[in-house]
C-alpha cells in the first residue's frame, strides 16, 4: 500500500480552510441524498427484472467520485478543493 505524501499547509490559512470544511460537509449531507435516489432506482430496476440503468450507474460513479475527492480535502489529503470552488477535474490517483 503507497503512502501519501503531506502537501503543504500554510498555518495562516485555517480559519479559510475551516469556513471550506464546514460548507463541504453541507453538501456531503446534501448529497448522500442523490446517492440514495441512484440505489433505489438500481434496486427497483433489480425488482422488476430490468437490466440495471447504465445512467444511474454513470450518474452513482460521478457522485462517489465527488464524496471521494471531497474526504480527500477534509482530512488534509490534498488542498485541491473540489467543485464548486475549483471546476478542474483531474483523474482520480
Amino acid at each position: 500500500m503507497s503512502s501519501i505524501e503531506p502537501e503543504s499547509f500554510e498555518p495562516g490559512n485555517f480559519f479559510v480552510r475551516l469556513m471550506y470544511t464546514v460548507v463541504y460537509v453541507v453538501i456531503l449531507g446534501i448529497v448522500r441524498f442523490v446517492l440514495w435516489g441512484v440505489l433505489l432506482v438500481q434496486i427497483v430496476m433489480h425488482l422488476i427484472g430490468a437490466q440495471p440503468s447504465v445512467g444511474a450507474q454513470r450518474v452513482g460513479k460521478s457522485v462517489a467520485d465527488y464524496i471521494y475527492r471531497i474526504w480527500l480535502y477534509l482530512i488534509y489529503n490534498t488542498n485541491d478543493k473540489p467543485f464548486p470552488f475549483n471546476s478542474r477535474k483531474g483523474p482520480l490517483d
